[in-house]
């Protein structure tokens, strides 16, 4: 289904798109459309930026589900290795009232891997559906241009 090269590309896309995600909410304006942009839109974000650049010839429903997992999964980890840290050093020094539930967090260390895990795991189903449904959407339109 997927060569090696292709499946690192997508975990380093994933990786870096989530790192950049996982910036924004720390204007705690921005913090839940970074949390709807790391559910749902990274799956499609990186079908398309593939399909751009000619790394996926053709893409199947199946391989869209898996993209949309990996994808998800992967920038959800991405985004909690930037966000978390750095929310937890600002609420330290700032005492900034919106990043006090990373204080707790950090000190029931024991609660926050299993937390962001299954947070990692929803993302990445989330991302499936999202990803399946950009490659469906395509795949229909493609046939309409095609007559």
């Amino acid at each position: 289904m997927f060569n090696k090269d292709l499946l690192k590309i997508i975990c380093l896309c994933s990786l870096i798109t989530g790192g950049v995600i996982g910036v924004i909410p720390l204007i705690p304006a921005f913090t839940g459309l970074a949390f709807i942009a790391i559910m749902f839109f990274v799956a499609p974000f990186i079908i398309i930026y593939m399909k751009k650049l000619n790394l996926i010839k053709t893409i199947e429903l199946e391989q869209s589900l898996a993209i949309g997992g990996i994808s998800g999964a992967v920038a959800f980890l991405g985004f909690a290795l930037i966000y978390f840290p750095i929310a937890f050093i600002l609420n330290l020094i700032f005492k900034i009232q919106s990043f006090i539930w990373i204080k707790v967090l950090f000190t029931n260390f024991g609660f926050l891997i299993p937390m962001v895990i299954l947070i990692a795991l929803l993302c990445g189903l989330l991302n499936m559906f999202s990803g399946f449904l950009t490659v469906y959407i395509y795949e229909y339109f493609k046939q309409i241009k095609k007559g």
